[in-house]
């Protein structure tokens, strides 16, 4: 079916410096890509075409491309409460609950998610669902399992643990079979880890060389949770495409990433939610452990983002989770204007950055023509104020509806 979406303000999210805003304008959809895009007025000659409720008015609300979060765990079971009650999930509590999780942030406005380590390949089976039309629900791009060392961290939450360049392969390639779009490793210790410190090396050079080798081979991207300079540096030589969190990076290493074109997720929220993990009852440790890694955290973005490195916005929160008197998903942008980015680099890294990420640039990630028709729409302009997304309230995905004023 086609269908028309006019009196609104379009924000392409096209990459570039310019914002590039249409006032005034319309989208032609033609079943679940974009048609046309530009003013009203010149598109005006082919409103004829429409019967009336094939015509939308949007009541000049402003329109950008859905959200893409590039870091998100659909069976996020933090230690504590959470962990315990995720021990006595059956299959398909885990389903139903990941489920739910996915089917929340698309209604947030998140119409694609990227799953960076997921237990029992729960977010492989969700995409399969949502894919053969069985489910809806967002675009998923899955890593399965997140591939760690004996003990590492994420043990005993769903990841594969391996040890030594044949056994991280191997993993990877266990992956690979299940149907991963991506790899995820875990090569530092973390902030959810009780023995652990997030600057411990894990992985070995020679096993991250390894999975990469394997991932490239197969022509997917592979990244990694990492919190130390040094071992971040060692990830990006051994092949690594992206780094997630980056806590303590330092200005050789930034440079080594922007040389290699590494992308950062930073995932600013994690180290800086305590009254988020106390409700969901979190242990002290974790959380005395998060607040310690706030400054170096975002001194590490700030590096980042003025060294000119690749960003995309990812959460390590589930998008539609109540934080800081919002949803994640706006905070964590909300967080990445706070640290240094401007409000339209923050939209780009929240949708075209991050389709680049995912090398799905050519479908996603830009209100353009031929692109699918993943569109998001607020009354009040983000340009002027990232707050005014918490306002969000109309998401279409494919051209369907999933969420009206």
């Amino acid at each position: 079916m086609r269908q028309m979406l006019e009196n609104c303000q379009v924000i392409p999210c096209e990459a570039g410096g310019d914002p590039g805003v249409i006032h005034d304008g319309a989208i032609i959809i033609n079943g679940n890509k974009i048609e046309a895009v530009g003013r009203r007025e010149d598109l005006a000659p082919l409103r004829s075409q429409f019967e009336p409720h094939q015509v939308r008015d949007l009541g000049g609300r402003w329109v950008m491309p859905g959200l893409m979060d590039m870091h998100v765990h659909l069976s996020l079971a933090l230690p504590g409460n959470g962990h315990l009650l995720a021990q006595v999930e059956d299959d398909m509590d885990l389903t139903m609950r990941a489920y739910r999780n996915a089917l929340n942030a698309l209604e947030a406005g998140v119409t694609f998610l990227r799953t960076v380590g997921d237990a029992r390949f729960v977010d492989l089976h969700i995409k399969r669902a949502i894919n053969s039309g069985t489910l809806k629900g967002p675009r998923l791009f899955c890593a399965g399992h997140m591939v760690i060392i004996t003990g590492g961290h994420g043990h005993g939450r769903g990841a594969k643990e391996a040890d030594g360049p044949e056994g991280f392969r191997q993993a990877v390639r266990e992956q690979l079979r299940a149907g991963a779009d991506l790899i995820k490793l875990a090569i530092t210790g973390g902030i959810a880890g009780e023995h652990e410190a997030i600057t411990d090396s894990q992985a070995t050079v020679a096993e991250m060389e390894a999975a990469a080798q394997a991932a490239h081979n197969a022509g997917r991207r592979i990244t990694a949770h990492a919190g130390s300079a040094k071992a971040i540096t060692q990830g990006v030589l051994a092949g690594l495409d992206c780094v997630e969190h980056g806590y303590f990076l330092d200005g050789w290493t930034v440079d080594l990433m922007v040389k290699q074109g590494t992308f950062l997720v930073p995932t600013l929220s994690v180290s800086r939610a305590p009254e988020y993990m106390r409700e969901r009852g979190c242990p002290q440790w974790m959380i005395d452990k998060a607040l310690r890694a706030g400054e170096g955290h975002m001194q590490s973005y700030q590096l980042a983002v003025a060294a000119g490195l690749p960003v995309a916005m990812g959460t390590d929160m589930l998008p539609a989770e109540d934080y800081d008197n919002t949803l994640a998903v706006y905070r964590e942008m909300e967080w990445m204007v706070e640290g240094g980015m401007s409000n339209h680099e923050v939209l780009l890294a929240s949708t075209i950055k991050a389709a680049e990420l995912c090398q799905v640039q050519d479908t996603l990630g830009s209100v353009s023509v031929g692109k699918l028709a993943d569109l998001i729409a607020m009354p009040e302009n983000p340009l002027d104020n990232m707050q005014n997304l918490r306002k969000l309230d109309f998401v279409m995905k494919d051209g369907e509806i999933y969420r009206d004023f």
